[in-house]
């Protein structure tokens, strides 16, 4: 949400409304409410402005009577606890407290509430998490309807994406869906640039939860990733700047362990899970399938050009990121490929004889490769290898053997029971 929009929005909200999300949520700001509780809490946050700290932002103390009346009742109401949460292997799911005042925005954005008790869930089955306030409940009334928030990790191997949740030794859900950066807010500090080009703090604007880490049981970090160093900035330079807020969901008795996360700590954590949970993926590959068997050659046998250039192609292939880079603690070396399918033509309209004709740009047949890493386990994957048409010609009347390049098929490679592996390795012939 634009803090112009908020702001214009927050004219339409009665006093007391206002009052509950001013714990660093919608800013009613200058000049429309300067001498209003907001720019106050604003200009104070400010003015308080001193090293980072795990409880960053606008504190309890600094909230008026009727805002700390509102967070309480919140928290107080049991309306979370009747609620029946299925437990989680890991223990994630519970009811959770907030170390910052935050607020719920309501479905049509017509209405806010300040919230500091949350029920989370962790679904070991989905790999998502799920955070629900107690006006995620609502029915009928879409101003009082705070969309449940939802985090998980996307992939386009949801099978082995789910695997290495399972499996990961920390534990890091980094996408969350548009209501958690949107109907869950609080107050993050922005900065603007003094004149010796140093970021000094500014105000709070509200701002959505972007990572779900765990930090230790019964403490989650729920703010903005750590930024990646450079040559001028140190890793997570975005969390170490002056007056930062830290937001976390913390369980109850774990206020104490919550208050000892420092930025520095939680950078740190969010490297680690987000490297275990690397490490956990490349393994679900690693397991082999009892079930994986190769596709059939192809009875349109290769010409021996055509079974070098594969070679040469998957052995580029193998290498790049998207490949080879998913398992990247292992060497591969190919044992053997061979055709999977016949070639298809891929067309395309270019102008021919002073008219837009249908031509023949390139063909292209799927291989299967088998091969080999360091330790003498078995591997396949399966590609395209692309032939282009030779220039000046339109319909495909001849092919020179110009191989270019290979498109992956299957990219992922993935662990092979030998006997499986070596199948068709006879079959892999020339004419």
């Amino acid at each position: 949400m634009k803090h112009s929009e908020v702001q214009t929005r927050s004219k339409k909200l009665p006093a007391a409304l206002c009052l509950a999300v001013s714990g660093g949520l919608l800013m009613c700001t200058a000049p429309v409410y300067a001498q209003s509780l907001f720019g106050k809490l604003v200009e104070q946050a400010v003015q308080k402005v001193a090293q980072p700290s795990a409880s960053g932002g606008l504190q309890q103390n600094t909230l008026s009577a009727s805002d700390k009346k509102q967070l309480e009742e919140d928290k107080a109401d049991g309306m979370l606890d009747q609620k029946n949460v299925k437990s989680d292997k890991r223990g994630i799911s519970g009811i959770y407290f907030a170390n910052v005042p935050m607020g719920g925005v309501s479905l049509n954005q017509a209405g806010a509430f300040a919230v500091g008790k949350f029920l989370v869930e962790y679904d070991d089955a989905t790999g998502v998490a799920t955070i629900w306030t107690r006006h995620s409940y609502e029915a009928t009334d879409p101003a009082k309807l705070v969309p449940k928030a939802q985090f998980s990790r996307t992939s386009t191997y949801k099978d082995r994406n789910l695997r290495a949740l399972q499996t990961t030794t920390h534990f890091l859900l980094r996408e969350g869906n548009p209501a958690s950066r949107q109907h869950f807010l609080y107050g993050q500090m922005s900065y603007k640039t003094d004149l010796q080009g140093n970021l000094v703090p500014e105000k709070l604007l509200p701002t959505g939860l972007e990572s779900f880490l765990e930090l230790e049981p019964g403490v989650l970090y729920v703010g903005s990733a750590p930024y990646a160093g450079d040559k001028t900035n140190p890793d997570g330079h975005n969390l170490l700047r002056q007056g930062i807020v830290l937001p976390m969901l913390v369980k109850a008795g774990k206020e104490d362990a919550a208050k000892a996360w420092t930025a520095e700590r939680i950078i740190k954590q969010y490297r680690i899970a987000d490297a275990a949970f690397d490490t956990a993926l490349e393994n679900t590959a690693a397991t082999a399938d009892p079930n994986l068997a190769l596709r059939e050659p192809s009875s349109e046998l290769p010409t021996k050009a055509e079974m070098e250039a594969a070679k040469n192609q998957w052995n580029i292939l193998i290498r790049t990121q998207a490949v080879g880079g998913t398992q990247s603690g292992r060497t591969f070396k190919l044992v053997y490929t061979y055709p999977a399918t016949s070639f298809e033509n891929q067309h395309k309209k270019q102008w021919v004889n002073n008219t837009y004709a249908d031509t023949v740009v390139s063909r292209s047949r799927v291989y299967v490769a088998v091969f080999q890493d360091q330790d003498s386990k078995y591997w396949t994957n399966r590609f395209y290898l692309v032939e282009k048409a030779p220039p000046g010609v339109f319909f495909a009347e001849r092919w020179a053997g110009n191989y270019e390049y290979a498109l992956p098929a299957s990219a992922i490679p993935l662990a092979i029971e030998k006997s499986a592996a070596l199948k068709y390795q006879s079959s892999a012939k020339t004419k």
